[in-house]
């Protein structure tokens, strides 16, 4: 009886705060505050027009994307800088201290190549192979979101898996090396209603990237052709990395083999790309404290035939959800309005709300 009172109390804390949550919230711009993300998009070597073209229309609609998201821009690729290389100018971004970004968004428009060995990323210029990629990463420390959409990206994919960060590629490997069509399929996706998949009024990227890589296998299928590439997500630092038909729903199928606590995907989930009708809006740091429950939260259950009762997993599960319950709380208070009587509170009272 004292279990199921356990489980009734906290599905009413999940339901009680789901009207508050109305899905996952983006960062919050209630007056002119610094901007909480930052968005860097690439644009590799084109080689021929039409490949420049193509690249060009990928990269507007993410920079649309930075606009509808308030989102600190940075575009490498579109001009020319004789002072330095284009691999130089995204070295220097990537490194460059960002105290105030909660989240780093890196898009890699273009052509790759891989010689059996080494990837490469082909710039205008000098090539960023994975390995030099991966020693710029390493100094951002706040969730990371990396989208390789070139071919022969599959190594970039086990190269920069980590914790703290989702890793997209176009190719499962190094060797689906002709012209990768994918960037175009998830670059329009992004901002598409029909992309968001469990209707919460926002497209993540784990959705983004479910409904590209439908659209990329149709393609294919409808040119008649066999599929020469195979996209790729990780957010779980396995370094294996998860296609799209291995998901059902938004939710990765059971693998016998994983070791990992968490399935790809949730990470993803929480990387908001567009919102498709009006939500409420937390700050950076309320979204980051929640992310990082909602995870506590997941692994947990990952782990519930672990223990060895009931009572002992819901011990650790309760505080977690009333951590989470005050995050929401604090969510709704926030929204308020507070009414200001000049007969109750004094003219000269400093105003806290409103």
């Amino acid at each position: 009886m004292h279990n199921q009172f356990r489980i009734w109390f906290l599905a009413g804390l999940v339901s009680l705060f789901a009207l508050v949550n109305a899905g996952h919230l983006d960062a919050e711009n209630e007056t002119p505050v610094k901007q909480t993300e930052r968005m860097i998009v690439v644009i590799g070597a084109g080689g021929l027009e039409e490949y420049e073209h193509q690249f060009s229309r990928w990269s507007q609609r993410w920079q649309q994307i930075a606009a509808h998201k308030q989102t600190d821009l940075t575009v490498i690729g579109e001009t020319v800088d004789a002072r330095q290389t284009d691999l130089e100018l995204m070295n220097r971004e990537l490194q460059r201290q960002t105290d105030n970004t909660t989240a780093t968004w890196l898009i890699l428009i273009g052509h790759g190549t891989f010689d059996g060995k080494m990837a490469r990323f082909n710039l205008r210029g000098p090539d960023l192979t994975v390995d030099q990629l991966s020693e710029s990463c390493d100094h951002i420390k706040h969730p990371l979101a990396i989208i390789n959409c070139f071919s022969s990206s599959g190594p970039f994919l086990n190269a920069l898996s980590a914790d703290n960060r989702v890793i997209i590629s176009a190719t499962k490997n190094g060797h689906e090396f002709y012209f990768s069509r994918f960037g175009n399929f998830l670059s329009a996706a992004s901002s598409q209603p029909q992309a968001d998949l469990d209707h919460d009024g926002q497209i993540s990227l784990l959705e983004a990237y479910l409904t590209a890589c439908r659209e990329t296998n149709a393609y294919y299928q409808q040119k008649g052709e066999l599929s020469t590439e195979h996209a790729m997500l990780d957010d779980n630092a396995d370094q294996r990395g998860t296609r799209y038909d291995q998901f059902q729903g938004l939710n990765r199928l059971p693998d016998s083999h994983s070791t990992t606590t968490l399935p790809d995907g949730h990470r993803a989930h929480q990387f908001t790309l567009f919102a498709t009708q009006s939500i409420a809006q937390i700050s950076g740091e309320q979204k980051q404290e929640r992310d990082e429950l909602e995870l506590k939260i997941l692994a947990l259950k990952q782990r519930k035939a672990e223990f060895a009762s009931s009572d002992e997993y819901y011990q650790q599960l309760e505080p977690l959800m009333l951590q989470l319950a005050h995050v929401y709380r604090r969510i709704d208070l926030k929204k308020q309005q507070i009414i200001y009587d000049p007969m109750v509170v004094p003219a000269n009272a400093k105003k806290t709300g409103r």
